[in-house]
């Protein structure tokens, strides 16, 4: 159990530390991007906020029939978080041994025998010799890439911000007040996968395919999931909130 709960914070920190490293390098660039090469920022901020665009219009129409921004911030948030945290419950779909069981189709799709070799250039991979570990190593490592895309996205948006509107304060006020609940919870969800990617990186060398298995199921039963699940709701409800009601009043004062 300690060590379960060693690994996980241990992911959650990795996550945060992701965050922030892809937020300050993709700040940099963002400004070497505008200032030294003359790419235009209104290009820029439209690309790191184009995943974002897609909930625009589901929020201006729940606007439009009385829903609070702040829940329909919360909401799209939490789905993101969710499906997230789901990826730990969806580690099994990759257990050879189990191929025939339940859902037939779903398990054909992700327990594939055929060599990926793409997979084999991604971090660690490269002494992953089974396959199916192999995916399942790089299944449970998305949460890792989803928050280094967050930072790069955040870091582009402040950075052009700057360029359009002039002001780094302003910038990055539209950023942090939210922003300093919104990713630690979002690395708190990312943690319960993450954390069996890191026990798979320790395990794998030398372990039957099935044992990594049945250690990765163990360890999921070992983590607290419910009550990090209602951490994780808690602190995103808090920061859609505070993003929009708090945000835009930061944004706006001189």
């Amino acid at each position: 159990m300690d060590t379960d709960r060693s690994l996980l914070f241990s992911a959650w920190k990795k996550l945060v530390q992701v965050y922030v490293v892809s937020f300050a390098i993709s700040l940099v660039a963002g400004t070497v991007f505008v200032k030294v090469l003359h790419v235009q920022p209104e290009r820029l901020f439209e690309l790191s906020s184009k995943r974002l665009s897609y909930a625009y219009p589901v929020f201006e129409s729940g606007v439009a029939h009385g829903i609070d921004m702040g829940v329909l911030l919360f909401a799209w948030n939490i789905a993101g978080a969710m499906i997230t945290l789901f990826f730990i419950y969806a580690a099994a779909l990759f257990d050879p041994d189990h191929s025939q069981s339940p859902p037939r189709w779903l398990r054909s799709i992700f327990c594939g025998r055929s060599r990926m070799k793409l997979l084999c250039y991604l971090p660690g991979c490269a002494k992953i010799e089974a396959e199916p570990l192999r995916r399942l190593y790089v299944w449970l490592m998305v949460p890792f890439l989803g928050l280094m895309l967050l930072g790069i996205e955040s870091g582009l948006q402040v950075s052009t911000a700057t360029a359009l509107f002039g002001s780094f304060f302003s910038a990055f006020v539209a950023l942090l007040p939210h922003g300093v609940i919104e990713i630690p919870a979002f690395a708190l969800a990312g943690a319960v996968p993450y954390s069996a990617n890191l026990l798979i990186g320790t395990k794998t060398p030398g372990s039957p395919t099935h044992l990594v298995f049945q250690k990765v199921e163990t360890h999921k039963r070992q983590l607290p999931i419910l009550m990090i699940t209602a951490l994780v709701i808690v602190g995103l409800l808090l920061a859609g909130l505070i993003e929009a009601h708090v945000t835009p009043l930061l944004s706006a004062s001189p």
